[in-house]
């Protein structure tokens, strides 16, 4: 084989190379954050408020991981109306939002043991008192 014949084989499965992997791109599912992100931006100072209203807070909520299932719990000052949002970072199809329902004992148990292991960002919205606040948690199952 000479040169010529050589050089055009290997531009020809260069060629080849650079589509399959241009068709293998188009093939994989792309997860953005959130769908609305720009108008989540645009509002983003109400949420920096939130979470500075979580921050003078002189008890905050907490929320474990407790075998199979999670534990949000309040303090008894607090009487939130609110969500529990389970994110997934790397799958939004995974994501599943809660409301808060504590019991007497100011505390709400969440079954997980149906969610893939991995990480998972828990983000707290409440209200109270004509407050609005935001905490973020960090679970690791």
């Amino acid at each position: 084989m000479n040169w010529g014949k050589s050089i055009a084989l290997f531009y020809g499965l260069f060629v080849v190379a650079l589509l399959a992997v241009v068709a293998f791109a188009f093939t994989q599912d792309v997860n953005l954050v959130s769908d609305d992100y720009y108008q989540q931006e645009l509002v983003y100072e109400d949420q920096i408020n939130r979470i500075k209203n979580t921050e003078n807070l002189e008890e905050k909520p907490s929320l474990m991981l407790k075998g199979s299932y999670v534990e949000l719990a309040f303090p008894a000052a607090l009487a939130p109306k609110g969500t529990l949002l389970f994110f997934r970072p790397s799958n939004s199809k995974l994501d599943r939002r809660i409301a808060i329902s504590l019991g007497a004992d100011h505390k709400q148990q969440i079954d997980f043991s149906q969610q893939e292991k991995g990480l998972w960002k828990a983000k707290l919205n409440w209200k109270q008192d004509g407050k609005e606040y935001y905490q973020e948690f960090i679970i690791v199952k």
